[in-house]
């Protein structure tokens, strides 16, 4: 018979792997995701292997709003989930037209009747009453159901009644029928006691690191940034804000490497490495001052293949009115969007305000040239990024953030490079039933 593993969705499985687990399910999960339970024997064997009725499992657990940030951030957004059924639906038809399936293509013009709405609540329906294709009950179920669970060893083009063009989009697509709260668990167990795997290796790290660097949706995404205290500023806010999808991304180190910052040398670097054909997807982060703001427009004029985002830090409703110094010393509230936020601007009010409550003054530069707008610098930006290194690391050792701290900043931050990371698209891997 073999050993398999099984990837389930509250509890419904929704794919199956023999001896080993599938590349592509341990992008999924990250080895914090990892745990063991104890279950009666009978859930995997006919018979005791210890000395009491219990056996430890080996599992990757994840909640189902984890999973869907981690598939969104690697492109497979709800909208292109939306799009694809539609496409998919529609090439389905034209494939079994040609074949003459009048019984498929009832099912089919069903499912593209109703839209992905009516997908969601079939596949809900399948869910609530854990319906397979080996139920006793499913004969009676409507013939649409026996379609959706029954793989087309001919055409294979649809997979649980959705276009059969990869687990990440069938996946985004279940999860909308599936409780926030449920988990997505990969559950290792049989193949690991087969000796397939170590019982303490660490496999979803192991078995996606070869899968990471030859298949483009699920490579770690590089963030650039203009320096090494704007990297070293967001790893540590992605590792406290966002901690399910931290090791879906990296930073440029420029302490190793002693690359030089600014945003300038930025720009220099990303047609650099777009020119070297670098493979991975790449989002470039420009600070929201002169500076950044015209090595963007410069960049945005520019075709960069696909895998290459060029952003700016977003505009921040704190910098709409901000206490500015002129040449003159007098202090004035000035709009500083594009043209003096850098990441400090970013890290909060608590950060940026001092014990008197009043706020880190912009201090007016030159003009760039480009713009013609002057470029302005937050000061004591040494004292600023201490302050909030300190709040970080307070925030890591309690394993909980401070309410009196403010991420809204970084935040807004976050969001805009997962919006970008999702708007990456990629190419459909097909599935097929065990």
């Amino acid at each position: 018979m073999g050993s398999y593993c099984t990837l389930a969705l509250n509890g419904y499985e929704i794919d199956q792997s023999k001896s080993y687990i599938s590349t592509s399910w341990s992008c999924f999960f990250t080895e914090e995701d990892r745990r063991s339970r104890m279950v009666p024997y009978q859930t995997y064997y006919s018979s005791p292997i210890a000395d009491d009725d219990n056996v430890p499992t080996c599992e990757y657990a994840a909640s189902a709003s984890a999973i869907k940030l981690r598939l969104e951030i690697m492109g497979y957004t709800l909208d292109k989930v939306k799009r694809k059924y539609s496409e998919g639906i529609e090439n389905a038809l034209l494939t079994r037209a040609q074949f003459d399936c009048e019984d498929d293509i009832d099912h089919l013009n069903t499912l593209k009747k109703g839209g992905f709405g009516h997908w969601i609540d079939l596949i809900k329906h399948i869910f609530e009453n854990n319906i397979t294709d080996y139920s006793e009950n499913l004969e009676q179920q409507d013939g649409i159901v026996h379609f959706m669970l029954e793989f087309d060893d001919i055409h294979q083009d649809m997979y649980l009644g959705y276009p059969n063009i990869g687990i990440g989009y069938v996946l985004r697509g279940l999860l909308e029928a599936a409780d926030p709260d449920s988990e997505l668990v990969l559950d290792l167990t049989d193949v690991v006691y087969s000796g397939y795997y170590g019982e303490k290796e660490p496999v979803c790290a192991h078995t996606a690191q070869s899968y990471l660097d030859s298949s483009l949706p699920f490579q770690k995404i590089i963030i650039l940034t203009e320096g090494a205290s704007d990297s070293k500023i967001l790893m540590k806010a992605l590792r406290l804000l966002y901690p399910q999808v931290s090791n879906y991304f990296s930073f440029l180190d420029f302490d190793d490497y002693k690359a030089e910052g600014g945003s300038a040398m930025l720009e220099k670097t990303v047609k650099s490495f777009a020119a070297a054909g670098i493979s991975n997807k790449i989002i470039v982060l420009f600070d929201y001052d002169a500076a950044g703001l015209a090595s963007f427009q410069r960049l945005k004029k520019i075709k960069f293949p696909e895998n290459f985002r060029i952003i700016s830090l977003p505009p921040i409703e704190l910098a709409d009115s901000y206490p500015t110094i002129g040449s003159d010393g007098m202090i004035k509230h000035e709009n500083v969007n594009g043209c003096a936020c850098s990441i400090e601007m970013y890290l909060g009010i608590d950060i940026l305000a001092d014990d008197a409550g009043q706020l880190a003054p912009v201090k007016w530069r030159s003009i760039e040239p480009q713009l013609k707008i002057f470029q302005g610098e937050i000061s004591g930006k040494a004292r600023l990024q201490k302050n909030y290194f300190k709040k970080a690391k307070a925030a890591q050792k309690k394993e909980a953030l401070q309410s009196d701290h403010d991420w809204s900043g970084l935040i807004s931050v976050f969001e805009r490079i997962f919006e970008a990371a999702a708007s990456m698209d990629h190419a459909p891997t097909p599935l097929k039933y065990i």
